[in-house]
């Protein structure tokens, strides 16, 4: 009978009590780990190497293969059957798991079904197609480890549960802050939680400001970031300050037809924020945002504006994306929208 699904993203610390297991519980035969996030396969590949290293023959009973189109699984099973040394633990790892032909796969998901490995097995796959047939033996046979993407409140949890194992907090503004800056690779996640977790020293509190200051913006997300910043000086009526970053904007080389949806985006989030009948992180979650920090910010802004103007600015970006299209020149399209919609509060 298959074993349960382990999700290591799923809820709050899972992640963090089963590479405890992983460390010091007893071992599955065979671990099946799988999924997008590699993040969580370094983290669990790491606990498993700590395990067995922590035993006195650690480097003899401590095997990597890795995967690729010639492969043969027979001195895999080989050393799967062999007693560890010592007495003490063993494993044997398989990383590239996908890169291995079906059918040595199928030789070693028919074997695990009449075999009991000596000590354990882990299987590290990018990603498993469940519909063939060696993946269900492989699966009925272990423990299956799942590693999808964090997002949204899922990602907010990890980040809370990440500063908290290392005596820290951080509040939601400042989370949500975060996750706007660095998106969703864990491997940035963790280095740049890192850097703030020493920047806040003695202090307890993790806050907005110490983000601001410390963090590194995800590669590729500065351009984006400076958009954000042109929307919110948009939304807070400051022309000269967003005409300024639409020209710094321009400078580095960012596409007009790249800009102008992420305008029209303030102007949803201006019209959410001040329509809004549930929560932030409700009304975040309808409009497909990764956060509610954009809404929450937008917020502060939206009684400058009346609903009718909003429409007003709505229909500014559809004329200037049917000019643009139509052969004007996009800097000069976006420069007048910009001057537009920072008067729009003026035109009461």
């Amino acid at each position: 009978m298959p074993l349960p699904r382990v999700n290591y993203c799923a809820e709050g610390c899972t992640l963090q009590e089963i590479l405890n297991q992983l460390k010091t519980g007893q071992l599955a035969k065979v671990y099946v780990v799988h999924g997008p996030e590699q993040a969580w396969h370094d983290l669990i590949y790491q606990a498993l190497y700590a395990r067995i290293a922590s035993g006195g023959l650690g480097e003899w009973n401590w095997s990597v293969y890795s995967g690729h189109k010639d492969f043969s699984i027979a001195e895999f099973l080989n050393d799967a059957a062999t007693l560890p040394w010592g007495g003490g633990e063993k494993l044997v790892v398989l990383k590239d798991a996908q890169l291995v032909p079906g059918e040595e796969l199928e030789r070693l998901a028919r074997w695990l079904q009449g075999h009991e490995p000596a000590g354990s097995l882990a299987l590290f796959f990018d990603k498993l197609d469940n519909r063939l047939r060696y993946v269900k033996l492989l699966l009925a046979s272990g423990q299956e480890i799942f590693c999808r993407t964090l997002e949204g409140e899922e990602l907010a949890r990890h980040i809370a549960a990440y500063c908290h194992a290392r005596g820290k907090s951080i509040d939601r503004r400042a989370c949500e802050q975060f996750m706007d800056m660095v998106g969703t690779d864990l491997h940035l996640i963790h280095n740049e939680l890192d850097k703030l977790i020493s920047y806040a020293g003695g202090q307890q509190k993790i806050t907005a400001d110490m983000v601001r200051e410390v963090t590194s913006l995800a590669p590729g997300e500065a351009a984006q970031n400076a958009v954000f910043a042109m929307g919110e000086h948009i939304a807070a009526g400051d022309q000269k300050a967003a005409l300024a970053a639409l020209e710094d904007l321009l400078s580095a080389g960012e596409s007009p037809f790249r800009i102008l949806p992420l305008i029209e985006r303030q102007l949803r989030l201006l019209l959410a924020a001040k329509m809004r009948v549930v929560t932030f992180e409700d009304t975040a979650e309808l409009m497909g945002e990764k956060s509610a920090y954009p809404l929450r910010k937008a917020a502060q802004h939206a009684n400058r504006f009346s609903v009718e103007q909003l429409c007003q600015g709505f229909s500014a970006v559809l004329d200037a994306d049917r000019e643009m299209k139509l052969g004007s020149s996009g800097e000069a399209v976006l420069r007048d929208l910009v001057v537009r919609l920072t008067l729009l509060p003026k035109t009461r």
